[in-house]
């Protein structure tokens, strides 16, 4: 399931990045440039039997759709540009490198995982937290503080602690900074 870390952490997505086969990918509206779009793709094997040279019927009201495909297009090129990934990465440690550095600095019990341009929050000493059972529910309440302090600060990050964030290509490093220091002033207001 690509559908979050698909072109995000490099064009081959997370199979890409791990090493994986895998039998069948999802992808989400990223395919699209942001449309309400959707694709799967899999093995020669797999897709046999789809129609018309499979049994399996596959069709949306929407599939197809040219507005979406010309915006996939886009957005496909874009990341195929010599340096994307590289620059994706670049821009991702740029926000979150001097969020972790302030945070350990402080000596709070907070860390800021990141894979390319997908990064998550943890108010815990963890080294990796796989699981939304590994975070502790009971954090959740730094986080609001957080949450509404960024809010303040025009800074919009996705209504729960559970949740990634992305970076995307569209962001600057005025955009980025701006958005770190407002970040390392709402950790001090939540850890306050």
């Amino acid at each position: 399931d690509e559908v979050i870390s698909g072109f995000r952490v490099g064009f081959e997505g997370a199979a890409g990045l791990y090493d994986i086969q895998p039998d069948v990918l999802a992808f989400g509206k990223i395919i699209g440039g942001g449309l309400p779009v959707g694709a799967y793709a899999a093995s020669a094997e797999v897709m046999q039997h789809i129609a018309p040279s499979g049994p399996v019927y596959q069709a949306g009201t929407l599939s197809g759709n040219p507005v979406a495909m010309a915006a996939g297009v886009a957005q496909l090129t874009e990341c195929l540009k010599p340096g994307f990934y590289e620059d994706l990465d670049r821009k991702a440690a740029r926000l979150v490198d001097p969020i972790v550095a302030h945070a350990q600095a402080k000596g709070y019990n907070f860390n800021i995982f990141r894979r390319g341009s997908i990064f998550w929050l943890a108010f815990s000493d963890a080294v990796h937290i796989r699981r939304s059972d590994q975070i502790d529910p009971d954090s959740m309440a730094y986080f609001s503080t957080l949450h509404a302090a960024l809010l303040d600060r025009g800074i919009y990050l996705g209504p729960s602690g559970y949740e990634v964030g992305f970076v995307s290509a569209a962001h600057t490093d005025a955009d980025l900074d701006r958005a770190s220091q407002a970040f390392i002033e709402a950790l001090d207001l939540a850890f306050a």
